[in-house]
C-alpha cells in the first residue's frame, strides 16, 4: 500500500513534519505536478530551483520578509513588531535573521530562561525555528533533497561570514536576456567531451588563485550562459557546482584578461563581471541520481540525444577549464 509520504517529495515531507509546510506552488513543483513536467519547464525539480532563484537574486533586507512566501503560512512581522518591547528588557535587535546564532540573543535567552512573558516566548520559538531550519538538510537522505533544503535555509538565514572557500559572486542588478530551458545543458555536455563548435568559444572565470570558478560558452546557443565549476555564494546563499548563471559584460572593457591556452576564449577575473542565478543544472547532481532527481527533464535530454547526459560529470568541465589556464 502506498502511503501519503511516498507520494510526496522528501523535501515536502521534511518541512511539513519538522518546520512548516512549503508554499502550494513549491509543493506542486517538488511533487511532480503535471503542469511542471512540460517540454519548456523540464520537470518540477528544475522548476523549483527557478522559483528559488527569484529569492536568491534579491539581496537580503532587514525590512523585507518576502522570502517567507516559500512557506505556506509564516508571519515574521509578529516578532518584528515586538522588537521595541524586547528593547525594554535590554535586547536591541535590528534584524530578525540568524537569531539562532546571535551570541547576544543566546545570552539573553539564557538569562531569561525562567521568565514567562509572551514576547520572550515568541523569541524562543523563532530561535528554535531558525535552528531547525539551519539543520534540516542534515535530515535529508536524497542528494537532491539536501541541495534544496540548504538553498531554502540560506535564503531565510543568509551566510554572513564566509568560513569556507566558496567564492562570492557579485549579483547583477537586472536579469540578462539569457534562457534557462531544459536543453541549456546541451553545449556544456558537448564541451565536457571536447566537442566545441567551430565558431564557438569558452571563457573561464577565475579567482585570485587562478582557480576556475565558472565556464561560459559563446556562439553556442545563448551567449553569456555559464555554469559554476565549484560552490559559490551569492547574496548569502550557497549555490552548488553545476549552477546555471547568466551574465552581461563588455569584453573590451576588461583589461585584465588573457587568451586560453588551447581553445578560443579568455581567462577573466571573476570579480570583473556580475552574475544572475537561473537554476540548477542536471550536472549538479551525480549521474546515478539524475534520473530520479530530474525525472522528465533528464528523460528529455536523453530522448533529444544530448551528449551523454547519463554519465557526464562536472569534473570533466573542470578539467577543460584547467587546461586553458
Amino acid at each position: 500500500m502506498i502511503t501519503i509520504a511516498e507520494l510526496n517529495h522528501e523535501v515536502v515531507v521534511l518541512f511539513r513534519q519538522h518546520l512548516l509546510p512549503l508554499s502550494n506552488t513549491l509543493t506542486e513543483m517538488l511533487n511532480k505536478h503535471y503542469s511542471h513536467q512540460t517540454e519548456r519547464r523540464g520537470c518540477g525539480y528544475t522548476q523549483s530551483t527557478r522559483l528559488l532563484a527569484e529569492f536568491i537574486n534579491q539581496p537580503r533586507n532587514t525590512e523585507d520578509n518576502k522570502d517567507h512566501r516559500i512557506f505556506d503560512d509564516y508571519k515574521i512581522n509578529q516578532l518584528k513588531s515586538k522588537f521595541p518591547m524586547l528593547k525594554q528588557y535590554g535586547l536591541a535587535l535590528e534584524d530578525w535573521r540568524n537569531l539562532d546564532i546571535s551570541s547576544q540573543v543566546i545570552h539573553f535567552l539564557k538569562e531569561h530562561q525562567n521568565t514567562t512573558d509572551p514576547i520572550i516566548d515568541q523569541l524562543r520559538q523563532e530561535v528554535k525555528f531558525q535552528h531547525d531550519l539551519r539543520h534540516i538538510s542534515e535530515q535529508a537522505k536524497l542528494e537532491e533533497s539536501h541541495l534544496i533544503c540548504q538553498l531554502i535555509a540560506d535564503i531565510i538565514l543568509p551566510i554572513e561570514n564566509l568560513t569556507d572557500q566558496s567564492v562570492e559572486l557579485v549579483n547583477s542588478q537586472a536579469k540578462p536576456k539569457v534562457g534557462s530551458c531544459p536543453m541549456a545543458e546541451d553545449f556544456f555536455l558537448q564541451i565536457a567531451h571536447h566537442r566545441i563548435l567551430r565558431q564557438g568559444s569558452i571563457n573561464i572565470f577565475v579567482d585570485h588563485q587562478q582557480r576556475p570558478i565558472l565556464l561560459e560558452k559563446m556562439n553556442m546557443g545563448d551567449n553569456h550562459s555559464c555554469i559554476s565549476l565549484v560552490p559559490v555564494l551569492i547574496n548569502g546563499v550557497r549555490l552548488p557546482a553545476g549552477s546555471l548563471f547568466s551574465l552581461d559584460y563588455d569584453l573590451e572593457q576588461i583589461a585584465d584578461k588573457r587568451p586560453n591556452k588551447q581553445v578560443r576564449g579568455y581567462i577573466i577575473p571573476v570579480e570583473a563581471v556580475t552574475f544572475w542565478f537561473l537554476r540548477i543544472t542536471t550536472l549538479a547532481i551525480s549521474p546515478e541520481n539524475r534520473p530520479r532527481a530530474f525525472t522528465t527533464h533528464f528523460k528529455q535530454q536523453v530522448d533529444n540525444h544530448l551528449f551523454s547526459p547519463e554519465t557526464t560529470k562536472l569534473s570533466q568541465l573542470v578539467d577543460i577549464a584547467n587546461e586553458q589556464i
